[in-house]
C-alpha cells in the first residue's frame, strides 16, 4: 500500500529550495523602474530592492525600535534573509562586523552593491547548512530575521530558530524575528484573501505558536509586540519578538 500511495505523491522541492528559486528570479527581474515594482510601491519612492513592500518610514521604525537598541559599536551582527540590503543598509554601519545570509545568490549580489565591503561579510545558502564546527558558531551578539519568516512554513521556522541559537554567543546573545500574525488585523485580512500557502505568499502563525517554537528551540521571549498599530504595515500584520537564550 505504501508503495502504491507513493506513486500518487506530487514532488515537493521544499520550502528552502523554492525560496531560493523565487528570490533569484525576483532579484534578476527587479529594477526600480519596472512597472510591476511601481505597482507594488503604490506611488512610493523606490531606491532599494524591497522598498516596494512597505513605506520606508515603516521599515525604519522597526529597525529603530527592535534592532538598533540591542547593538553597540562592538557588536557582531547577522541578518538572515538580507535580500537586497534594504534593512542591512540601516544597520551595518552601527556595529563592528555585519554578516548577510541569504539563500539567493542574486539577492546577495544586490546587497553587496548597496553595502560594499564595509565590515560586511556575505554567506550564500541555507543557514541550516552551517556545520557545527564552523567559525560562525557562537560568534554573534545579535541575529535578526525580519520580514523573512513570513515565507517559511512551521518546520522551516523551527529549524531556523535552532540555527540562530547556534550562531549566537552564549551567554548574552539575542535575536529579533518577525512572523505573519494570524491574530493581527492585516494578518487576518491577508490570510482570508490568500487561497493557500505558497512561498510567494505568506505562512500565518499565532503568537502562541511562535512562543512555543521559540521555547522548544531554547529561547525565552524578552519582548514582543503587544497590540496592533494600524499606522504601520508591520505592526498591524506581523508578530515581532526579541528572543534571548535560556
Amino acid at each position: 500500500m505504501v508503495r502504491e500511495l507513493s506513486g500518487a505523491v506530487v514532488f515537493d522541492p521544499g520550502n528552502v529550495a523554492t525560496n531560493e528559486k523565487l528570490w533569484d528570479v525576483y532579484a534578476t527581474e527587479w529594477s526600480a523602474e519596472a512597472s510591476w515594482v511601481q505597482n507594488m510601491a503604490k506611488q512610493r519612492q523606490v531606491l532599494l530592492l524591497g522598498d516596494e513592500w512597505a513605506p520606508e518610514a515603516h521599515t525604519s521604525r522597526v529597525v529603530e525600535e527592535w534592532i538598533l537598541p540591542h547593538l553597540t559599536t562592538e557588536s557582531v551582527v547577522g541578518e538572515l534573509g538580507s535580500g537586497g540590503g534594504r534593512v542591512a543598509a540601516k544597520v551595518a554601519g552601527k556595529c563592528r562586523e555585519f554578516h548577510c545570509f541569504d539563500l539567493s545568490s542574486k539577492m546577495l549580489a544586490k546587497a553587496k552593491e548597496v553595502l560594499g565591503d564595509k565590515c560586511c561579510h556575505y554567506h550564500h545558502g541555507d543557514v541550516a547548512g552551517v556545520p557545527p564546527t564552523s567559525s560562525l558558531r557562537d560568534k554573534f551578539d545579535f541575529v535578526y530575521c525580519f520580514d523573512v519568516m513570513v515565507h517559511m512554513d512551521t518546520h522551516t521556522i523551527y529549524r531556523c530558530l535552532h540555527k540562530i541559537r547556534g550562531l549566537l554567543k552564549k551567554p548574552g546573545g539575542r535575536a529579533f524575528i518577525s512572523t505573519a500574525n494570524l491574530a493581527a488585523p492585516d494578518g487576518w485580512a491577508r490570510f482570508e484573501s490568500q487561497p493557500r500557502f505558497s512561498v510567494a505568499g505568506f505562512f500565518f502563525l499565532t503568537p502562541e505558536t511562535v512562543r512555543l517554537l521559540a521555547s522548544k528551540a531554547g529561547f525565552s521571549i524578552l519582548e514582543d509586540s503587544s497590540s496592533p498599530d494600524p499606522s504601520n504595515t508591520y505592526y498591524n500584520r506581523d508578530y515581532l519578538a526579541i528572543l534571548s537564550l535560556e
